[in-house]
């Protein structure tokens, strides 16, 4: 069945065009600074991503993980989010940071900066670290234990306490599990442990040894944050009952339905009336039914595809051209910013959004127009490759000498501009970590463990032809050619 539109007032096109002018794009986050409630959605997938009973959350850069890490850590947060996931408990929970991107740098925290792990690493075991951070986090009236304030000597200290620790950390769970409390040590950021594969390997091996030993307890908990690629190092798993972790672990991700529940709640909680009354009478009737577990908001918003696919309709118009051959504008906005997995950052998703809006003609009949969409997409694809260097500072050397090929093509043509420009050789030349599927691989297989990383990172794909292509969200940046898709951007867009 084809979308449904309705006409808006010029009126109401205006306020809406101007809304999405202002949509502050989802920010980067960091695990140690209270999040903006305003930001706080609460997706119904995301509900086992926060669940302290499963302690290892898997997630692409952009999916929120550093987001949900403070979410957890920020009292105020925790419980606001509580109220969208009231299984979980989470007012009745304690947390505190493990480690984390600012560990070490700011005041009063007690998580050890990577450098101090390192030191670390050459007088005691990674288990034994992590047990020292969580002595230190825990209150001392729990356990009746006072280990010392510096990280260094606690380990020392514990060296010779052994059964008064354990006695401690007992105490500590009957006393939490009788108040029917529990206590989190939340992991974020594992990639920058260390400054090398070795180090990160073998202190995130430390946290899963870490949070699986927790498991014995019926009140102390582990909750660990991973990239992708990280996930599937199999030397991170390679120790007794890991396979528990693993089956247990969630995928944290954005679908399609949570975009534009996102997109719709900054609308209809919009701090301007004029745009919260505009956005209502662009929706069809049959969606307007409050809920009021969903905070007023219509839930057909939240979830029903069809219901947002009118709305979008609507805002945007419902294909991207004049008929359906170019494709539904609802499906065409996330495809075209997903990466291989199929997974679109909310970052991206608003500034597409919030650039096709900045872009459209005055004279459009709707809000945003097909357009200004595919405007929006270049300008996203520019932030999203942007983002991906501040977690893969290789990622600029592999794409750089891919400009002006054409995708889908042979993986030949790919190893070819990277040998013709040197780019293995510069790679490893970094003052920074190299793909981790080039560690220790010898220089004849170096070309296709490249592939691979990007392959790991959602960046590259390899198809049932035996093709590589690289997405819309990536190649328009990398100034990558593709037949009849979004051309690459020629001069610097606005960011």
């Amino acid at each position: 069945m084809p979308p449904r539109t309705k006409d808006l007032r010029l009126a109401d096109v205006q306020i809406l065009r101007r809304a999405l002018r202002d949509l502050p794009p989802a920010a980067a986050h960091q695990a140690a600074d209270p999040p903006d409630l305003n930001e706080l959605y609460a997706p119904e997938g995301h509900e086992g991503a926060l669940d302290p009973e499963r302690a290892l959350v898997i997630g692409n850069r952009g999916a929120g993980k550093s987001f949900w890490s403070a979410v957890l850590a920020d009292p105020r947060a925790r419980r606001a989010v509580a109220t969208q996931y009231r299984r979980l408990r989470l007012e009745h929970t304690d947390v505190a940071l493990g480690f984390h991107e600012a560990a070490g740098k700011r005041e009063g925290d007690k998580s050890p900066s990577p450098e101090l792990l390192t030191a670390l690493c050459a007088q005691a075991t990674p288990a034994q670290i992590w047990r020292g951070v969580l002595l230190q986090a825990l209150d001392p009236q729990l356990t009746g234990l006072s280990p010392p304030t510096k990280l260094t000597e606690t380990l020392l200290w514990a060296r010779d306490n052994l059964e008064d620790i354990e006695a401690g950390l007992r105490r500590a769970d009957t006393r939490l599990h009788a108040d029917k409390r529990r206590f989190v040590l939340v992991f974020d950021a594992l990639d920058r442990l260390g400054a090398d594969w070795p180090t990160i390997r073998s202190l995130s091996a430390g946290v899963l040894r870490f949070a699986l030993d927790l498991r014995g307890y019926r009140a102390l908990r582990a909750k660990i944050w991973m990239r992708s690629d990280q996930a599937r190092d199999p030397h991170l798993f390679d120790f007794p009952d890991a396979s528990k972790l693993r089956a247990e672990s969630v995928e944290l991700r954005w679908r399609r339905p949570d975009l534009y529940g996102l997109l719709f709640r900054r609308l209809w909680f919009h701090d301007d009336e004029k745009v919260r009354e505009a956005f209502k009478r662009a929706i069809d009737g049959r969606s307007v039914r409050p809920d009021a577990t969903e905070g007023q908001m219509p839930p057909g918003l939240r979830k029903d595809e069809s219901i947002q696919e009118d709305v979008i309709a609507t805002l945007a118009g419902p294909y991207m051209g004049t008929n359906h051959r170019r494709g539904r504008t609802y499906l065409w906005i996330h495809n075209h910013l997903a990466d291989t997995f199929g997974e679109t950052s909310p970052r991206s998703f608003l500034i597409a959004l919030q650039r096709a809006a900045n872009s459209v003609a005055e004279a459009s009949t709707t809000a945003i127009d097909h357009h200004a969409i595919r405007i929006g997409v270049q300008e996203a694809s520019i932030v999203r490759v942007d983002q991906l260097k501040e977690d893969y500072a290789w990622i600029d050397e592999a794409l750089r000498p891919l400009a002006d090929l054409e995708v889908p093509c042979p993986p030949k043509a790919l190893l070819d501009a990277w040998k013709r420009n040197q780019t293995l050789e510069a790679i490893l030349n970094l003052q920074s970590l190299q793909p981790l599927e080039l560690f220790n691989v010898p220089s004849p297989d170096r070309g296709r463990a490249l592939l691979q990383a990007l392959i790991s990172i959602g960046v590259l794909e390899e198809r049932d032809d035996g093709r590589s292509n690289i997405p819309d969200i990536f190649r328009v940046a990398a100034k990558i050619k593709r037949r009849g898709g979004v051309p690459p951007v020629k001069q610097t867009a606005r960011r």
